[in-house]
């Protein structure tokens, strides 16, 4: 898409088309290659996207070792190793639109709708998570300005998009589209793997098969049960963000009860909560998948610690505290095979030990009725 070259390009990847166009345009401007302008883009989107998420987590009362904590997760390298992928530019962008939701700037955010749609098709779950999430912040017109965005950069791509080829099935997109996420959830999810008459590797012939009618694709089917799918999720979710999951999990239900006046939190939750559910019907790469839903530990956990109850600092906290986040570091830099350890029982031994450090660190589930009218309002004292 970068040099124009559209005949090579299919179906859903040629719905990602903005941040191709900006890598065209610095080949023009710049007179360079396509490969140093991808390097350019995607040198551009990570600063912008790492002064964005340290910006809004210094704003917090987060321990400042949790800044570090963020740097040493596996989810970077599965972010850089692609440039050609939207995932990085994506990022940027989402970035710019939770700048804008710290500031309450609703319409600006409306607006955002439309560079992420000509970016990747997935801003449909973006655009609904934003208006769940702003919803009551949202006047009328940053509502109607939030859909028409979207639907204005949706007909763009469709049209930038008429040259490309077709998907791999040769199947109109919209049934593509809506056929993919049972497919890839009957594998991963519930460990049956699927089979059609176009789409064969996985085995030659299935074990048990009905005849459809959806253009090339005639006989869909079952090969087998197995237990990849479920592994690959498991190993993707204990290490992909190393134990910043389980973090996150502590303080939620820690703060629960309380009002979630913050638009910027409230969208970070729900927009991380749903890639997370929604990772394993999209595809078979999970370490990347799940890795959409990275606003939830990179902006909600720092945003989550002002809402802890106050407790006051003890030495024995602030060691399991940083106790805790060697715990995190450990996991970050174990090796893929410890001996006759493999990587995921290993991380379930780290997580385990980090959720009793989590519960010394951060003591008891106290109720907000449970505490006084000063302490309610005093954040926690953290290292």
């Amino acid at each position: 898409m970068a040099t124009g070259d559209y005949g090579r390009v299919m179906q859903p990847f040629a719905s990602r088309q903005l941040g191709a166009l900006v890598v065209s345009g610095l080949m023009h401007v710049l007179h360079c290659t396509v490969e140093t302008g991808f390097l350019l883009e995607g040198t551009a989107s990570i600063v912008f996207m790492l002064v964005a998420i340290y910006y809004l987590a210094l704003k917090t009362t987060a321990p400042r070792w949790l800044l570090f904590a963020m740097a040493f997760v596996p989810f970077w390298p599965f972010l850089l190793q692609d440039l050609v992928l939207p995932d990085l530019w994506y990022s940027a962008l989402l970035a710019l639109l939770l700048l804008l939701l710290q500031e309450e700037q609703m319409l600006a955010a409306a607006v955002m709708m439309f560079p992420l749609m000509l970016s990747r098709e997935s801003t449909s779950l973006t655009l609904v998570c934003f208006l769940i999430a702003c919803w009551k912040r949202l006047r009328w017109m940053d509502r109607i300005v939030a859909v028409v965005s979207a639907l204005a950069g949706s007909i763009v791509v469709k049209h930038l998009a008429a040259r490309a080829q077709p998907n791999s099935e040769n199947l109109p997109e919209s049934i593509y589209m809506l056929a993919k996420v049972p497919w890839n959830f009957m594998n991963n999810v519930f460990g049956l793997v699927p089979w059609s008459n176009v789409n064969t590797q996985f085995c030659a012939v299935p074990r048990w098969a009905f005849h459809v009618h959806l253009g090339p694709v005639q006989a869909i089917g079952i090969c087998g049960f197995s237990v990849t799918g479920w592994v690959l999720i498991s190993e993707a979710v204990l290490s992909e963000f190393g134990l910043l999951p389980l973090l996150l999990g502590f303080l939620w239900w820690r703060g629960r009860k309380l009002n979630t006046p913050s638009v910027l939190l409230r969208f970070t939750l729900v927009y991380g909560v749903a890639s997370l559910l929604l990772a394993p019907a999209l595809g078979t790469w999970f370490a990347r998948l799940i890795g959409y839903a990275w606003p939830i530990f990179f902006v909600a956990v720092p945003l989550l610690f002002d809402r802890l109850p106050y407790k006051p600092t003890t030495l024995g906290r602030e060691c399991a505290g940083l106790a805790f986040f060697g715990a995190h570091m450990l996991l970050f830099s174990v090796a893929y095979s410890w001996f006759w350890i493999t990587q995921l029982e290993m991380n379930l031994v780290i997580w385990t030990i980090g959720y009793f450090l989590l519960r010394y660190w951060l003591g008891k589930d106290d109720s907000p009725s449970d505490r006084s009218p000063v302490q309610q309002g005093q954040p926690i004292q953290l290292a």
